[in-house]
């Protein structure tokens, strides 16, 4: 167990490394204001901290730096949010209430703002669909060549569209196309919608409403397979590389493979709350030299989604986690409405 000022030197050793990214030493420690102790007691505790396994101690320098023990007990015990990062609070709320009518549009341009701000690589992963069942097609007429395509899941979710009639296509005639499409998907997974739709269009009950509708069956059949995807979203790739050091080339090309592996990445989430993966405590990462942050957010009372965050281990973690659990309790107001 940590003495306090054991946590107080940690937490210094940290953030200052973080901010430097440079091995740190106990002269540096005795400027701060909250660890007016002697060198040589810092050193002591210092030592104790190592021998424990918090800190590591570096070959070219003297000072030490955070071991990945270390920087767990930080982000789980000592870590203060930065005030400053409400300043870009006014930011993502401009997103959300701009993209307020498209939830799926807001929640990537919120994710983009975040790694553009980060300068990290940032991840959505969408609720998994494979257990949601449509419940019911409905559409509502906006005017006359305009509608919204809602389709309702069994677990209580509302998924909506806007679509524009074609020239030539009647209100009435449209609204016979939808009723097909809840007759024949009724009960049926979110995620077989697509292939269903797709092999049913050629038998003779169906041709018959929607023979010569091919542009509008084909906008409904990408429609519904977007919806049955398990969504992952990245933004910032190229930022990660630039932000982490990595001493063996072949580590950014392994790196890039598992952010091309999209079944991977979703088990970087978890529903309980914000949680870490530092190094390799995520067994798929390539490198030791990466944090994972996640935060989930909340679709409907059954579903979960997560936001994640891809940096350096010495990365700002004061100032991405406050701006990673303001997006997802947006994100979560935003299914709300």
């Amino acid at each position: 167990m940590l003495s306090n000022r054991q946590k107080l030197i940690l937490k210094a050793i940290v953030e200052i490394y973080v901010e430097t990214g440079i091995p740190v030493g106990s002269k540096v420690l005795t400027d701060r204001p909250y660890l007016d102790y002697s060198s040589a007691t810092i050193r002591y505790d210092m030592q104790d901290l190592e021998e424990m396994g918090y800190l590591e101690k570096t070959h070219t320098s003297s000072g030490r730096i955070p071991s990945t023990r270390g920087y767990r007990y930080y982000l789980e015990n000592l870590i203060t949010r930065d005030s400053d990062t409400g300043q870009f609070f006014p930011l993502i709320d401009s997103i959300f209430e701009k993209f307020e009518n498209r939830k799926e549009h807001a929640v990537k341009r919120a994710i983009d703002l975040l790694s553009e701000l980060t300068s990290y690589t940032s991840v959505v992963l969408g609720p998994d669909s494979s257990l949601t069942r449509i419940k019911k097609i409905d559409v509502v007429n906006l005017t006359e060549d305009e509608v919204v395509l809602l389709i309702v899941t069994n677990k209580g979710n509302v998924q909506s569209q806007v679509f524009r009639i074609p020239d030539g296509i009647s209100l009435e005639y449209f609204n016979k196309t939808i009723k097909t499409f809840d007759d024949l998907l009724k009960n049926q997974y979110i995620k077989d919608a697509g292939r269903i739709l797709s092999s049913r269009l050629m038998e003779k009950e169906v041709v018959e409403y929607l023979d010569y509708q091919e542009k509008i069956v084909d906008t409904f059949i990408d429609a519904f397979m977007r919806m049955g995807q398990e969504e992952v979203y990245l933004s910032g790739i190229g930022n990660m590389i630039s932000e982490t050091t990595f001493e063996d080339p072949e580590d950014i090309k392994n790196l890039l493979r598992v952010l091309d592996n999209k079944d991977v990445l979703r088990v970087i989430g978890n529903e309980k709350g914000l949680s870490f993966k530092i190094g390799r405590e995520a067994e798929f990462m390539p490198t030791d030299q990466c944090t994972i942050i996640s935060v989930p957010y909340r679709v409907s009372e059954y579903e979960v989604g997560t936001i994640a965050l891809i940096g350096p281990v010495r990365m700002d973690y004061s100032k991405v986690i406050p701006l990673m659990e303001y997006i997802a309790k947006n994100i979560t107001k935003l299914y709300k409405k």
